[in-house]
């Protein structure tokens, strides 16, 4: 084994840094790739959280609908079981999106962060790829040339060139441990993030399927919405005579209380409208399975998004002095004839 000189100190540590600039590389290229798929299910709180207040408005005016058409003799009972069954998941739905809000509350600044990062990461990628290049190009030189010169026969060249190298060396070996220190300090970050994204990503993914199950109710709900906006607006619209001593009119929704004599008359303009809700209201109202969950995911971490900026500085400065004693490297091996090692 090789005495371990500043040479070959030297060599071995630079020897490990295209490999960590490789491995940092992929690593942050993988998490550039999946951004994008993570952002969508972060993008889920949203989505639960604007159906469910769309839900809740829709089941609120539904039930104060059915109160409005319950006055119409032939509605009145069959609008109570409906009644039932969109109050019942009113009062199960309305704590829900006020946890649906709170949630994308939380989750919004981290996934508007995380639509940032995309710059950064681009340029840290790139930066990788050119440390690994320029990492492995010089190693393979300053190998060959440390090899050429330790196989040169003993005299003044060989004295000198490994002087050369052993001091070259040792001026550079802080560069690269510094170098290779921040890659691995990165390396660490990307993966301790990426996993927990990871994870983040899975604990909202079943979001997807409440949103699902919301729509669903709402499509559902919403032709019988429809007729009861249609038949509210008609029932206070239609105006009648009525008996009293003076010339008077009143609404369609006071007659059906106060002068049921008239009902028969004044129901023909609107009995399709009747026949159709009686029908509309042979419907089941979906479930939604997982409401609960939005309650339990109040409670999750978001990581901390990792200063790639400062990440990526803390690679440069040392990666830039190495570049600049690369520039400074002048030893040639074999050496033309007549040649003087250079001093550094």
């Amino acid at each position: 084994m090789a005495d371990m000189t500043p040479t070959n100190k030297f060599i071995q540590a630079l020897g490990q840094t295209p490999g960590l600039a490789t491995q940092l590389q992929g690593n942050l290229q993988k998490l550039k790739d999946d951004l994008d798929e993570i952002i969508k299910v972060l993008g889920y709180t949203k989505t639960v959280a604007d159906d469910l207040d769309e839900l809740v408005d829709a089941l609120t005016t539904t039930s104060e609908l059915l109160s409005v058409v319950a006055v119409i003799p032939e509605v009145g009972e069959a609008v109570m079981p409906v009644k039932e069954a969109v109050d019942a998941m009113l009062a199960e739905v309305k704590p829900a999106k006020a946890a649906a809000d709170k949630l994308e509350a939380m989750v919004k600044p981290f996934r508007e962060a995380l639509q940032k990062l995309d710059p950064v990461l681009d340029e840290m990628i790139q930066a990788c790829g050119t440390i690994s290049s320029t990492a492995q190009s010089f190693l393979n030189a300053f190998t060959a040339v440390t090899n050429c010169v330790n196989s040169q026969p003993d005299g003044q060249f060989k004295t000198d060139a490994q002087n050369y190298l052993n001091q070259f060396s040792s001026s550079v070996q802080p560069y690269v441990d510094a170098l290779n220190t921040a890659l691995r300090a990165a390396n660490d970050a990307i993966t301790t993030f990426y996993a927990a994204l990871k994870t983040l990503e899975n604990a909202l993914s079943p979001l997807a399927a409440i949103a699902d199950a919301v729509e669903a109710v709402m499509k559902t709900l919403q032709p019988l919405l429809d007729l009861l906006n249609e038949l509210n607006n008609a029932l206070k619209s239609i105006k009648i005579p009525t008996l009293l001593p003076y010339p008077t009119e009143i609404s369609l929704y006071d007659a059906f209380k106060y002068f049921g004599d008239l009902i028969d008359e004044a129901m023909k303009p609107i009995q399709g409208l009747v026949d159709d809700l009686l029908k509309a209201l042979n419907i089941q109202l979906p479930s939604i399975p997982g409401l609960d969950q939005l309650y339990q995911l109040l409670d999750i971490t978001l990581p901390s998004i990792p200063d790639f900026s400062a990440l990526l500085d803390a690679i440069l400065k040392p990666f830039q002095e190495l570049q600049a004693w690369i520039a400074k490297f002048s030893l040639q091996c074999p050496p033309p004839s007549g040649y003087t090692v250079p001093k550094l």
